[in-house]
C-alpha cells in the first residue's frame, strides 16, 4: 500500500512539473515574439520601413535572438557567452545596415550612437 501511495504522490509531483514546464515555455515564446514585434516597430518608425524591409528587419532579428538564446543555454563560460552575444549583436546592425537606403542608413547609425 506505501508504494502505491509513493507511486501516486511521485505521478502527481512529475505531472505538475512537466505542466508548469509547458507553461514557461509558451511564456518565453509569447514574450520573444513581443520583443521583436516591439524592436521592429521600433525600427519602423525611426526608419519608415518598406515593407519588404519590414520583412527582412523582422527575420533578421528573430534570427540573432534565436541564436542569443540559444547561447545562454550553452556550457561556456559568461565571458564567452558575452562575447558571442556582442558579436552577434554587431552582425545584426551590419545585415540591417545592408538593407536601408543611404537616408536610412544615416538615421541608423545615429541612433546607435546615441
Amino acid at each position: 500500500m506505501n508504494t502505491v501511495k509513493f507511486l501516486l504522490v511521485s505521478l502527481l509531483i512529475s505531472s505538475n512539473t512537466f505542466s508548469q514546464e509547458s507553461i514557461n515555455t509558451d511564456n518565453k515564446s509569447v514574450s520573444e515574439a513581443s520583443i521583436v514585434s516591439n524592436k521592429l516597430g521600433n525600427l519602423d518608425l525611426l526608419l519608415n520601413l518598406t515593407p519588404g524591409q519590414k520583412d527582412q528587419v523582422s527575420q533578421i532579428i528573430n534570427g540573432i535572438n534565436q541564436k542569443n538564446s540559444q547561447v545562454s543555454s550553452m556550457n561556456l563560460t559568461q565571458e564567452n557567452k558575452i562575447q558571442i552575444i556582442e558579436d552577434n549583436e554587431q552582425a545584426k546592425i551590419r545585415m540591417i545596415l545592408n538593407i536601408l537606403n543611404e537616408a536610412q542608413k544615416a538615421v541608423y547609425s545615429d541612433s546607435l550612437s546615441d
